[in-house]
């Protein structure tokens, strides 16, 4: 009995550990490496200090197009913050949405596409979109949404930090 019960406190410890180490790995960004629209490359370790805002999206998303309209509607809430916008599909599906949008026309918004590497949505675990990480100024994990999400709430998530 005593050697059945050391071995299931032993296992409760293990995960334990392990769950305390997934999360604390979340408290950072991705270390995405993306591909922006301009060609270039950008990664994670190219983010300036202060706030950033991780947007995980797809170009046919219509909850992430309506999202994108919105926060371009409200910039002056993102208009301090670095985002980042990041997809898994293709250039060819990538540049219409930019141009759609404007979104070159923003200093503070970086789109790209990640690829087939699915880095960023497994390293978040992304099961819908558009997925948004908000960090502060000092690169901690204050809150997440994912899917269809109020903007109202998010936006005013955005402006405490």
């Amino acid at each position: 009995m005593n050697r059945k019960f050391s071995s299931i406190l032993l296992l409760l410890i293990v995960s334990l550990q392990t769950f305390s180490q997934s999360t604390v790995s979340l408290k950072k960004i991705a270390p995405f490496n993306i591909k922006l629209t301009n060609g270039q490359q950008y990664s994670a370790s190219q983010l300036a200090p202060g706030p950033v805002v991780l947007i995980y999206f797809s170009p046919d998303c219509d909850h992430c197009q309506n999202f994108t309209q919105d926060m371009i509607k409200n910039y002056a809430v993102i208009n301090n913050k670095q985002v980042v916008m990041v997809t898994f599909q293709a250039m060819d599906m990538l540049l219409p949405f930019a141009k759609k949008y404007k979104l070159a026309q923003y200093p503070n918004i970086k789109v790209g596409t990640e690829g087939l590497s699915y880095n960023v949505q497994k390293y978040y675990g992304i099961r819908s979109f558009p997925y948004i990480a908000i960090y502060d100024k000092q690169g901690n994990l204050v809150k997440t949404y994912e899917g269809e999400q109020p903007h109202a709430e998010i936006f005013k998530t955005l402006k405490k930090y």
